[in-house]
């Protein structure tokens, strides 16, 4: 999915547009209660709003910097396979980013528990996100 334009300025119809698309696939995907994570520079994905919060947001504020791929959002990513398999699960690969370590595959095989999975995986997200001081 083409997204060139998240760089646009605000006020521009394709960024609006673009608005619109990426709030149809975040709410088909990843609502809960009729609410999703704003990913706006002020919310940065740990806020959750309604549809209409999330628009004003997004053109008031814009995406948090370096939310390309929508993670929080119902996005499919690629990963590594198990550690016990050189086969891709197809049922639960699209969580995991690559990592060198494996961690995710010695928890999975550990502990069974994605929970545990896709909450470190937004918490390196988050972390990768704030800027160096």
């Amino acid at each position: 999915m083409d997204r060139s334009w998240m760089n646009l300025p605000r006020v521009s119809v394709d960024y609006r547009n673009g608005v619109e698309t990426f709030l149809d696939f975040a709410f088909a995907n990843a609502s809960q209660e009729d609410m999703i994570l704003c990913p706006c520079k002020k919310c940065a994905n740990i806020n959750w709003h309604i549809r209409e919060v999330v628009h004003e947001h997004l053109i008031v504020c814009g995406f948090v910097r370096g939310y390309i791929k929508w993670i929080f959002h119902g996005e499919i990513t690629p990963c590594r396979a198990s550690s016990t398999s050189n086969s891709i699960d197809p049922l639960n690969s699209h969580r995991r980013p690559h990592r060198e370590d494996d961690m995710e595959g010695m928890l999975r095989d550990a502990f069974n528990c994605m929970i545990i999975i896709n909450q470190l995986e937004k918490i390196m997200i988050l972390v990768l996100m704030i800027p160096p001081r």
